[in-house]
């Protein structure tokens, strides 16, 4: 049986392999999987629960905006410290995935606090 690789899946292998870099030492690498997996999980709500104006969302990566649409369509209650975290996810993308004056590279508690924070907010999401 092939399984269907939806959002949510690859985002929950997503956090996966992030778990298992964290061990590894690789915490920037963590980062950024830990925001794709929380943006794929979020999206797969979207995709599950929204409507054709949502679509343009689907292609975004800004974990803010989907984490607004997901809490607007009732997937998660709106909690201004996720609201915060989804910044941080997205700050960890981009500030240690492309060079520039925010580059840089995370520690290993501000990875572990990522994985600890997606893998309890994922469970929370009213899939």
């Amino acid at each position: 049986m092939e399984t269907k690789l939806t959002y949510k899946y690859i985002g929950d292998r997503d956090l996966a392999d992030a778990k298992i870099l964290l061990e590894s030492g690789s915490a920037s690498m963590t980062g950024r999987l830990v925001q794709q997996a929380v943006e794929k999980n979020l999206k797969q709500y979207i995709e599950d629960n929204g409507t054709i104006d949502d679509l343009p969302i689907l292609s975004a990566h800004n974990t803010v905006k989907l984490y607004d649409r997901v809490a607007a369509l009732g997937g998660v209650i709106n909690n201004p410290a996720d609201r915060k975290m989804m910044a941080l996810l997205r700050e960890y993308y981009y500030d240690t995935n492309y060079p520039g004056e925010d580059c840089r590279e995370l520690s290993r508690e501000e990875a572990a606090e990522a994985v600890s924070f997606a893998a309890e907010f994922i469970a929370g999401i009213k899939f």
